[in-house]
């Protein structure tokens, strides 16, 4: 299971210079700790208040998993097409997405698989492609594909969604937030896009993941 890190950082802000802390929400990293290497994700960076003058006080929120918690392996882009290429992405716990200093290669059509080499992939990360400008459509075209975490495709280039036909892919509602390049519509009610799919958030994404967990074993 993976581990949450809160701490907090003071920073001189220099009089109306506004500076912030190294990371930002959504940033996915390797941390070397003991010699291993652990996966980072930042789920928030906020201003909590000014301690006094010019000193601002941040609260860092990441998640993290150990080495024996995550694989790197690669996924391909543009399948099938003459600029199909793989790119590197990361696994845990049957959850995928990419280090954010190769969000840049994710450039064309991602498709997400369920299984890459021997690591079975049951869905999306947190923040898995967020901010992957370059990428342009997202297919799921294995019905063992069933979930997509908050923000996963947030403030990506994102301009069309693929789904099978048979289980349908649950999504949380902040999955395609501030993707400008998607065609407006209610992520409750319209059904825009090919295949299966859900958009849920709150208690009604948590009931869902928990039945998805039962019926497809995410964490196994």
């Amino acid at each position: 299971m993976s581990h949450i890190i809160t701490y907090t950082e003071e920073i001189d802000e220099h009089g109306y210079c506004q500076q912030r802390p190294e990371l930002h929400t959504g940033d996915k990293y390797l941390h070397e700790v003991d010699g291993k290497k652990r996966l980072r994700i930042v789920l928030s960076v906020h201003l909590d208040k000014y301690v006094w003058e010019n000193v601002a006080q941040w609260t860092i929120v990441i998640e993290e998993y150990f080495e024996e918690e995550y694989t790197l392996t690669t996924v391909l882009i543009n399948f099938g097409q003459p600029d199909q290429k793989e790119i590197p992405v990361f696994v845990a716990e049957g959850m995928m997405g990419v280090l954010t200093c190769y969000k840049d290669q994710v450039c064309g059509e991602l498709f997400i698989p369920s299984k890459r080499f021997n690591t079975a992939v049951k869905g999306v990360a947190r923040y898995g492609f967020y901010d992957c400008q370059h990428l342009s459509k997202v297919t799921f075209f294995d019905a063992r594909v069933v979930i997509a975490y908050e923000y996963s495709f947030a403030k990506s280039g994102i301009r069309d969604l693929c789904f099978n036909d048979l289980t349908p892919v649950l999504l949380h509602i902040t999955s395609v937030d501030d993707c400008e390049n998607l065609p407006k519509f209610d992520k409750i009610f319209d059904h825009p896009f090919p295949g299966k799919y859900l958009f849920r958030a709150a208690s009604a994404f948590d009931e869902w993941e928990n039945k998805l967990i039962e019926l497809h074993f995410l964490n196994k």
